[in-house]
């Protein structure tokens, strides 16, 4: 078969990792496997949502972001900051002082990210005539579209062709600064993550040939730069400025304002454990009449990422202080603020489209169809053998998984221990081979120990 290659944030340090089987149980695609004693993930299926990092007691599960050290000596670099970082401060430290201290660090702009969602509603009210098939499913979050082409491929024309907010801001700024006199070649956008699968999403974009981010940097690490600048900087506080885009902007990534703007009936659902549920009930049938669903992987959005280093309930409490600010300020000024990326707008609108979102090729059991259907009775024939209580003594989630690994050649039978016994009853199977391949999956360290008790 071709071999496909996916581009992966998620990382699993091996010399940490003692096999233990959390991040296998929660991975919500099947993506994980115990071989030789350590957790080892399966590139095709990895979503890259960050459940696994969660559980991982060990901290042997890592993020891979380009870091600070990928941000240019010269040309202009810009960052572009989710306003949700600055929902990682008390809100008695301004915006403004925030993003002043993430320019210090070495950046000649800041941006916030949200400043284009204004661009973003336009989009909408464009888009959604041209829409037959409902619902329609948001592009925001990554971690949901990879999802999609992972376990629902039935599902993945049903997402919005256009890009996510991030990258939206990025393509208006490498506008707005070329026009500003500044050379193309020399524009540098690097994107404060809150998440891994964002961080993928600028190295790899589903359905687009490139991003127009040039680096991805972990959001604690600008946090806790950023905090020791403010604390050192005993200057007057900044005059206050504010961002140029409507009050619930700044809470876009959150669950339950980018519904609003879709007409007709939508729903907002955030969690993969609920995200994951509702798609079920989708793609089965179970749920209609509805015209758009809003999807976060993290649990209250993107407050909820694994890399935001702070509360996710203090997060938005301080995103909704910041917006009844922003409500006060306009209309103080209704008439006065005007949205300069509405002059981008009809320049942009092209640009702002993605692809049709397809189903990940490499999922396939073959390209040829003839030994696919070969596969898939073998998987039903097995699944008549195997248990089906899904303990995971084989290294596999699932008696399913464990029966795709075998039908592809990855396991065997005997790495189901009751399917061992069977076997060894019959003489099929020696205990020096069962403990030989529990060893295979579990590793030699992970049972030396009980020898070392016996000895002593």
């Amino acid at each position: 078969m071709k071999q496909y290659t996916y581009t992966h944030a998620i990382q699993i340090d091996t010399d940490k990792c003692i096999g233990c089987s959390h991040c296998m149980r929660v991975c919500p695609t099947e993506a994980i496997r115990i071989d030789g004693g350590h957790a080892r993930i399966q590139s095709v299926r990895c979503v890259d949502c960050g459940e696994c990092f969660r559980v991982c007691p060990q901290r042997a599960i890592y993020v891979k972001d380009d870091g600070l050290a990928s941000v240019k000596s010269s040309g202009y670099r810009i960052a572009l900051v989710p306003s949700i970082f600055i929902g990682q401060f008390p809100s008695d430290y301004s915006a403004t002082r925030i993003l002043e201290a993430v320019r210090q660090i070495g950046f000649d702009d800041v941006f916030e990210v949200e400043q284009a969602v204004d661009m973003v509603k336009s989009e909408y009210r464009l888009l959604e005539n041209e829409i037959d098939q409902r619902p329609v499913i948001t592009s925001f979050c990554p971690a949901v579209v990879r999802l999609i082409q992972v376990l629902y491929p039935s599902l993945t024309d049903q997402i919005i062709r256009l890009k996510a907010p991030h990258d939206i801001a990025a393509l208006y700024l490498r506008k707005s600064k070329e026009r500003q006199g500044i050379r193309p070649s020399e524009i540098y956008i690097y994107y404060i993550t809150p998440c891994a699968a964002k961080i993928v999403a600028a190295r790899d974009p589903v359905a687009e040939k490139e991003s127009p981010i040039d680096g991805t940097i972990d959001m604690k690490i600008i946090y806790n730069l950023v905090s020791k600048i403010i604390r050192e900087d005993k200057s007057s506080e900044l005059h206050k400025s504010y961002a140029d885009m409507s009050p619930d902007s700044v809470c876009w990534s959150l669950s339950g304002t980018e519904k609003k703007y879709f007409s007709g009936r939508s729903l907002a659902i955030d969690g993969m454990n609920n995200v994951i549920e509702f798609l079920d009930k989708l793609e089965s049938g179970q749920l209609a009449h509805i015209d758009f669903l809003e999807m976060r992987a993290c649990d209250q959005g993107c407050a909820g990422g694994i890399l935001c280093p702070g509360n996710r309930f203090l997060a938005v409490e301080r995103l909704e202080q910041r917006q009844k600010k922003l409500e006060k300020l306009k209309l103080q000024n209704e008439g006065k603020v005007t949205n300069m990326l509405f002059e981008f707008s009809e320049e942009l609108h092209r640009e702002l489209q993605i692809d049709a979102v397809e189903p990940r090729e490499g999922l396939q059991l073959d390209e040829d169809i003839g030994k696919a259907i070969q596969k898939m009775k073998h998987i039903k024939k097995l699944m008549t053998f195997l248990p089906g209580f899904d303990c995971g003594a084989c290294g596999a989630p699932s008696c399913r998984a464990l029966a795709e690994d075998i039908a592809q050649d990855r396991a065997s039978i005997s790495y189901c221990v009751f399917v061992q016994r069977v076997m060894e009853k019959n003489y099929k199977l020696s205990p020096e081979q069962s403990f030989s391949v529990i060893e295979k999956i579990w590793g030699q360290n992970r049972l030396n120990k009980y020898t070392d008790e016996n000895e002593s």
